[in-house]
């Protein structure tokens, strides 16, 4: 019963938040431009707030834990370069193979997995999952790039792959937190109290997003892509994580940041990126959706795995 409640702690707040979302955005109180404010907010003030206290108020030495980057880093690459080489190898539609490369690479990391670390392990250890996140941010918008690109036929332009990484809000936010850390460049207590305020809006806006974006479209066609990008992303591909962390000596803490890295549903970002790189972005619309749906039921049997394992 105990190893139940924790699940539903950690599930239902979450759960809640995103509901509260979507009935706002379905009762017509939040309408398209509504969201896309909350998102340029999230992107460009709330988040890189978090990022960056995040890094500011945590021991650089603890922050950049290599074996926890090195092991995100390696394992992204990994699973792109087996769904990269596969899909077309099984019968994939070749413009299809794009859009599920990077829904299976790329993670909800910032609006979900954030939350989740919290409700998991702490505050606390938001540091050093935040730098994990930088550096597959980079990742991310590179691996997704050059498979969108490819499997348009096209070749990989790479101006737009550096500008997307140059201009990443989150990006720079974390890596300035790096540097004043590092440099020892202390702010003033008002300007950090302030910010930390600020930091505190992120995950309930993030989440309220997330739940504000959902939509029921056609999935008419999609459905066994989506069963399968489903499974792989929230059960296989996790467990796979799960075992070999253990495996490899991995703390009980970096072990959940790991799952939260590659357990976490598709970020909503896959499919602003396939809509402007003229992908299938339909597709990438009904992963992000029900990856995020079945999500809530896969994190809370997750909760209780890792329990049953001695992990939280």
């Amino acid at each position: 019963m105990e190893m139940i409640l924790l699940a539903l702690n950690v599930v239902f707040p979450l759960f809640f938040i995103m509901a509260v979302g979507y009935l706002t955005r379905r009762t017509g109180i939040v309408d398209n431009q509504g969201v896309g404010v909350v998102n340029r907010l999230l992107y460009w003030v709330f988040l890189p707030v978090l990022l960056f206290m995040s890094v500011y108020t945590t021991d650089l030495g603890e922050v950049f834990n290599v074996p926890v980057i090195v092991y995100s880093v390696v394992g992204t690459f990994v699973v792109f370069v087996i769904s990269f080489f596969l899909l077309p190898k099984i019968g994939t539609k070749r413009d299809q193979c794009g859009v599920i490369v990077q829904a299976l690479v790329r993670g909800n990391e910032v609006y979900y997995g954030f939350p989740v670390v919290i409700a998991l392990i702490g505050a606390d250890y938001l540091g050093v999952m935040s730098v994990v996140v930088a550096f597959a941010a980079i990742e991310y918008n590179i691996l997704s790039i050059i498979a969108l690109e490819y499997f348009k036929g096209e070749k990989v332009n790479v101006g737009v792959l550096v500008r997307n990484v140059v201009n990443n809000p989150m990006i720079l936010a974390t890596l300035l937190g790096v540097f004043m850390v590092t440099i020892s460049l202390p702010l003033p207590a008002l300007v950090l109290k302030g910010m930390d305020s600020l930091s505190q809006v992120a995950t309930p806006f993030a989440l309220f997003l997330l739940g504000a974006s959902f939509t029921f479209a056609s999935s008419k066609g999609y459905m066994k892509q989506v069963i399968w990008v489903t499974l792989f992303r929230l059960i296989f591909i996790p467990a796979v994580v799960v075992a070999t962390t253990l495996w490899m000596g991995f703390d009980s803490y970096e072990i959940v940041i790991l799952f939260v890295t590659f357990g976490v549903p598709t970020a909503v970002a896959s499919y602003s990126m396939a809509r402007e790189l003229k992908a299938d972005y339909e597709l990438a619309s009904q992963i992000v959706f029900y990856t995020s749906i079945v999500s809530i039921l896969t994190m809370f049997i997750w909760t209780i795995v890792l329990q049953i394992l001695g992990i939280v």
